[in-house]
């Protein structure tokens, strides 16, 4: 894995599920909150998680702030075809070759059974 620190928005389930996979990854998870101003300072890639294109606002509003100050931003459709997703992904990890990354979702995509599969298909 080329990241080196996960943001996660803390009292969030889904950055809980994200913490957990994390555990043993020798992948630093730090919980936070939404501050934009404060994140742009630290991460250097975000990746927003969703089902169906359906987003959070809080998740779509501060990934397009991030965004906007050429922070590269990723988009997971957990309901993709997961071997696509996976490889768009790790793509997008070799171009973007973030060490600091937000990782956005809501308490739904915890609960998606996709979440596992997908998490399993980029630790290499």
């Amino acid at each position: 894995m080329k990241i080196e620190t996960i943001y996660v928005i803390e009292d969030n389930k889904f950055g809980k599920a994200i913490a957990e996979w994390a555990e043993g990854k020798r992948l630093q998870v730090v919980p936070t909150t939404q501050r934009k101003d404060d994140l742009s300072e630290i991460v250097d890639g975000v990746v927003l998680f969703h089902e169906n294109h359906n987003f959070s606002k809080d998740d779509d509003d501060l990934q397009s702030e991030l965004g906007k100050g050429n922070i590269p931003v990723h988009k997971v459709d957990i309901n993709g075809t997961l071997a696509a997703t996976n490889s768009n992904f790790n793509m997008w990890l070799d171009r973007n070759r973030p060490h600091a990354l937000l990782i956005l979702g809501d308490d739904e995509v915890a609960k998606n059974a996709n979440l596992p599969n997908f998490l399993k298909g980029i630790e290499n």
